[in-house]
């Protein structure tokens, strides 16, 4: 029996990130940082791995976090956007592609109506969406 296609699978979906949006490190929630986040994100900061972890994590049954509250942006959100673009966890790289955001239509255009890169750019592989589906199971 051969399982049906996700919605998403069955239709285009287009995504670019605005340069200068920055609305999703602005929403209340958790970012999840694994052991390569942490590295990198330690390097980019020019902070040991102990320290950054003090400085910007909590340790959550068994793994670490970094809790954005309501009405607080990300920690690591400037002016310029994100200050350790180059090192952000594999959740915030593959955003909007969240389980939660992927589950119907309507849910997708909800998020589209704060996420202004949604419906915009070029038409993301649904390879693509899959992988960030993978890499971020939580």
């Amino acid at each position: 029996m051969t399982v049906g296609k996700k919605w998403w699978e069955k239709e285009s979906l287009h995504f670019e990130c605005e340069s200068d949006c920055f609305k999703c490190c602005t929403k209340p929630g958790i970012v999840y940082f694994d052991k390569s986040s942490i590295k990198n994100a330690s390097k980019i900061t020019k902070l040991s791995s102990t320290s950054f972890k003090k400085e910007f994590l909590k340790s959550y049954n068994g793994q670490w976090i970094h809790e954005v509250e309501k009405g607080n942006p990300c920690a690591f959100l400037t002016h310029e956007g994100c200050a350790i673009h180059f090192g952000k966890p594999s959740q915030c790289k593959s955003y909007p592609f969240w389980r939660e955001n992927m589950t119907s239509k309507s849910m997708w255009k909800f998020v589209g109506s704060f996420c202004p890169g949604i419906d915009s750019g070029p038409p993301i592989a649904v390879a693509t969406i899959r992988s960030f589906l993978e890499k971020f199971k939580l």
